[in-house]
């Protein structure tokens, strides 16, 4: 709609930056902000008014600073280095609320982890992997989007960068790291809601593995292929030139293919460690649920 086959680039590389940095930036992270920090309020895990600053400073980092955040990309458009310098620092600070807000729960999880009841058995904690995966999300927040995100968003670097694997790197910590972990935020949320204490146990091992095969392996992922490599590519740009780090001698090559190949570790242990006992206890809930219903 706002551009054609024969649109000048500078019209189009703005259009398109704008399209998805503003989904992302200017509703994505605000979404999964407001989703945690509801989260938290409701679990008990951090106060009324705590939660509501961080949504207004939320709300103005990503509707105002994210309209000028989105420009970290424009270096191809010829934009003024002033407005690439603004850019890149507003797109850098969206990832502080969600960041320090996770510590709260963090603190809540280590005051309590010693507290006994009356009997002197030890407290339990009905949402605790709900806690574990929320401080998951602040966690990969700060590392994707925050420290990788600023990684590509400096204009120097995004110029040498872009189209290398640095920038899925980014996508892979971040994406899956805050929003994917977040969907599994509902899931666990809602299994214990509507899990009785008899039941939980059974569904409580598989959420455990959850929770370590999903973060190990994304860790896997990024350290073992997508970091490596993006590292590599941007090295032989700066020795070689872009079009060097773009051809099919450099693709092609042994240690690409070493790096590609080594990311499949960490998606086995993703998915038969992280993904399947998902299922698996999502199934369990399930059919705890229709088991419980007929009582």
């Amino acid at each position: 709609m706002f551009f054609g086959a024969k649109t000048d680039f500078t019209v189009v590389d703005t259009w398109r930056s704008w399209i998805i940095h503003l989904w992302a930036e200017g509703f994505f992270e605000f979404f999964a902000t407001t989703v945690v920090v509801l989260a938290f309020y409701q679990l008990g895990l951090t106060r009324r008014n705590v939660a509501l600053r961080v949504i207004y400073l939320d709300a103005i980092l990503y509707f105002l600073g994210g309209l000028m955040g989105t420009g970290h990309h424009w270096y191809l458009s010829g934009q003024t280095n002033v407005n690439m310098a603004l850019s890149a620092l507003f797109a850098a600070l969206e990832v502080a609320p969600l960041t320090l807000l996770t510590l709260d729960p963090r603190d809540f999880i280590r005051t309590t982890r010693a507290d006994r009841d009356s009997d002197g058995q030890q407290m339990v904690i009905p949402h605790q992997w709900t806690f574990y995966f929320l401080m998951a999300v602040g966690f990969w927040n700060f590392i994707g989007a925050g420290i990788f995100g600023f990684l590509i968003n400096l204009p120097i670097v995004s110029y040498y960068e872009v189209g290398t694997l640095l920038t899925p790197n980014h996508g892979h910590a971040a994406m899956m790291g805050v929003f994917g972990t977040l969907a599994i935020v509902l899931t666990v949320f809602v299994l214990r809601q509507t899990s009785s204490d008899a039941h939980w146990p059974g569904i409580e091992k598989y959420i455990r593995c959850t929770f370590w095969g999903t973060n190990v392996g994304l860790a896997m992922m990024v350290v073992m292929s997508l970091l490596p490599g993006g590292l590599l590519r941007v090295w032989d740009v700066l020795q070689n030139g872009y079009w060097h780090a773009r051809c099919l001698d450099y693709i092609g090559s042994e240690r690409s293919h070493l790096i590609e190949w080594l990311r499949m570790l960490g998606d086995v242990v993703f998915i038969v460690f992280g993904a399947v006992p998902l299922v698996i206890a999502t199934v369990k809930g399930y059919c705890n649920l229709g088991a419980s219903s007929k009582i």
